[in-house]
């Protein structure tokens, strides 16, 4: 190749914000502990299990994950037969995931689910109960004569297995070559690349404020469990618009008999997050979190109270970008580094309507505003251009209850759907991403049978499918005849000895070209290493 010809080669290079894969990894772990539910048990029929404020941390090679394990127990009494409920203390969990490579700062993505929930019945425990007396004190320290009755507690071993999903990722970016001009077009090679392009990420707080009604005179606030829901984003132009519901369980003593009452309080909530570069249509994700939340109560009228939040949201936007990247020119010396994304293979989505007929408890004279929905059981699989979607729609129910005294009930329904979405280019293996959302929900009484509610609800689910890719990229070219090089990231197992036998490069000559490493034998996953190589004919 000729003086002139070099001169007149130029590379042309395009920013590329992406998400580079460290890793990630499955893990279980099982947390045991014993329970007692009042009564003698005759059979458990349902444990509704929520995993609540579900958090990771990246340190080396390892996520630490942390949340919630909240229970409600329904369970038939064997003396009454009637279907009881029983809420578990709160548990706090902790896990480690192995990540190799993972390290503090980097990027984290955690998914938990309860995966199993199992009861062991233990024992029959005697518990006595008076005004005021604790029903677990020991028999010998209470007068006979005072006992207001005499009861049975059931003794149960727990067990909850938890699935947890962790993925690390660091926000990257490189310019990367996307067209070569001044050599013959046989000679470059491209590939192309669809990933997500990251155009900025941002996070704010915003304080939520609301009054309180006890509805009795309240001494003090025991606990307050919040979560957030029915989130909700729109992107506009530098901006993120966030909506959402913050769910209070309040728990008060109260101030004439202190018993512990409860309270719930649901407060809406719109904020605008700054991200410059965002546009309409652009891809957002949202992660908010409760930072803090304190409710006070009022000192002249001990009914009514103040509620404090404040809600963190993070914001990252991102769009769906096709880039036809260099990977090769035959002949020219080119610097290298190794890409490895979540390439996008497609995305769609799909819609169905679940129609059901529900039995209410009681007559029904008008349902009491929209119901609370969520989805459970969510299972995809993927098969040759298609993902298939199974799970439960969840919907708690409030009516108004026909008759002279019209208060408001609530009963649950549960339907399971299949759906099946559409994405030409999916395999077996590829990674599924699942969004469900109720678009619609609606309900007829029967004029006949105020009992009986026929409800059609219209879900939509959006799916997004990737693959991991390692691409090794032109992120230049020289018009000289210097040798390229190729700098490699570091993987879990790698020494230079290996690295150097992969690329077909003495040993030596991967050493001279990295002094920083002091100790050939031990280099680290993450750590960057140039690969001298010789110039390509």
């Amino acid at each position: 190749m000729g003086k002139d010809e070099f001169q007149a080669l130029k590379c042309l290079t395009d920013l590329l914000k992406v998400e580079q894969v460290i890793g990630e990894n499955a893990s279980q772990t099982s947390v045991i502990r014993e329970i007692v539910l009042p009564g003698r048990v005759r059979k458990i029929t349902e444990v509704d299990t929520k995993l609540r404020e579900v958090k990771g941390r990246v340190i080396e090679n390892k996520v630490v994950v942390e949340g919630i394990i909240h229970k409600q127990i329904f369970f038939v009494d064997e003396d009454t037969g009637q279907l009881k409920e029983f809420t578990v203390d709160d548990e706090r969990f902790v896990h480690f995931v192995d990540v190799p490579g993972a390290m503090p700062g980097m990027n984290v993505q955690v998914h938990a689910r309860a995966e199993f929930v199992g009861h062991d019945f233990i024992k029959e425990v005697k518990a006595y109960h008076r005004d005021g007396e604790d029903a677990d004190t020991a028999e010998s320290e209470l007068d006979p004569q005072v006992f207001k009755k005499k009861k049975f507690d059931s003794l149960f071993r727990q067990t909850v297995v938890l699935e947890i999903f962790a993925k690390v990722t660091e926000s990257i970016q490189l310019d990367v070559v996307v067209d070569v001009h001044g050599i013959d077009r046989g000679k470059v090679i491209t590939e192309l690349l669809k990933v997500e392009s990251v155009i900025g990420e941002n996070a704010s707080p915003v304080t939520v404020r609301a009054d309180v009604d006890f509805d009795r005179p309240a001494r003090s606030i025991k606990n307050i469990d919040a979560q957030i829901k029915d989130i909700q984003s729109r992107v506009i132009e530098n901006k993120v618009i966030v909506e959402g519901v913050l769910h209070k369980h309040i728990y008060f003593v109260g101030a004439e008999d202190d018993i512990v009452f409860e309270t719930s309080v649901d407060e809406k909530f719109t904020h605008f997050v700054d991200v410059p570069g965002a546009f309409p249509g652009a891809n957002v994700q949202v992660h908010p979190r409760v930072e803090y939340v304190d409710v006070d109560i009022d000192a002249y009228d001990p009914t009514r109270g103040v509620q404090t939040a404040i809600i963190d949201i993070f914001v990252k936007v991102t769009e769906t970008v096709q880039v036809d990247v260099v990977t090769d020119i035959k002949g020219v010396h080119t610097t290298k580094e190794l890409l490895k994304v979540a390439q996008v293979v497609g995305e769609g989505s799909a819609q169905q309507t679940i129609v059901a007929n529900l039995a209410a408890p009681a007559r029904v004279r008008r349902i009491a505003g929209p119901p609370e929905t969520r989805f459970e059981n969510l299972e995809t699989r993927v098969i040759d251009d298609k993902v298939i979607i199974e799970g439960d729609l969840v919907k708690n129910i409030f009516f108004v209850r026909d008759g002279e005294n019209p208060e408001v009930m609530e009963f649950d329904a549960r339907e399971h759907f299949t759906v099946f979405v559409d994405i030409p280019g999916a395999r077996p293996g590829h990674v599924v991403q699942v969004y469900p959302r109720v678009e619609f929900t609606d309900f007829e009484i029967d004029h006949y049978d105020r009992h009986r509610i026929r409800q059609t609800s219209v879900i939509e689910i959006f799916v997004k499918v990737t693959e991991h890719v390692q691409l090794e990229v032109v992120t230049g070219c020289e018009t000289g005849p210097k040798p390229s090089v190729t700098v490699y990231i570091v993987q879990p197992g790698d020494s230079l000895f290996k690295i150097s036998q992969r690329f077909g490069v003495p040993l030596d000559a991967v050493i001279a070209a990295n002094p920083q490493i002091t100790n050939p034998d031990l280099i680290f996953p993450g750590q960057k290493i140039i690969i001298p190589r010789s110039p390509k004919g």
